[in-house]
């Protein structure tokens, strides 16, 4: 039996409460991401895992499903392939400074996506989660959502919409804003 998102939001909270976050892992397929370490922007493609004492928390792209999802399961058993490497640079080591702290509130969105089902091209709809905001003990926010952005030459990525095809953004300094896309 498959989950229902309120179900799936139970679980998950009752794991991001379970006590400190232990872990935090990136994971990416392509050489390039994007890393505004002074903004405290990440923007990958595969997937961030928060490991916490009663499981792990993972938002990452679902091969099988071709979408991102975030349920509680590895990246790499989410993903589903090889071909991913995980990230570690010093501004990664830097976000892991939220390691060791408590998860005082947590707040997910969900939204409505119709997808193709089978090779009839019937179509259904089903909601499905598009962003996470951890809240620590000392106050410090982590948003973590499915997006597409605007992109220009010698500017970053703004102009955000919720998207669980596009990539992944991470952010640690502000709660960027989001726009809700029908």
């Amino acid at each position: 039996m498959i989950e229902s998102i309120d179900e799936l939001k139970q679980t998950l909270e009752s794991i991001i409460l379970s006590g400190p976050l232990m872990e935090v892992n990136f994971y990416q397929v392509n050489d390039s991401f994007f890393e505004f370490s002074n903004e405290g922007i990440w923007i990958i493609d595969t997937g961030i895992e928060l490991k916490f004492p009663s499981g792990i928390i993972s938002a990452a792209w679902n091969s099988k499903l071709e979408c991102y999802v975030i349920e509680n399961k590895s990246v790499k058993t989410i993903y589903g392939q090889d071909n991913l490497h995980q990230l570690d640079n010093k501004n990664i080591s830097k976000f892991k400074k939220h390691v060791g702290l408590n998860v005082v509130d947590s707040s997910f969105k969900s939204m409505e996506f119709e997808y193709v089902v089978d090779y009839t091209m019937r179509t259904e709809k089903e909601e499905r989660f598009v962003e996470l905001i951890l809240e620590f003990q000392n106050k410090s926010k982590i948003q973590i959502a499915f997006i597409n952005y605007s992109l220009e030459e010698n500017k970053g990525p703004d102009n955000f919409s919720f998207n669980i095809i596009t990539e992944l953004l991470i952010s640690t300094k502000k709660i960027m804003e989001i726009k809700n896309v029908s």
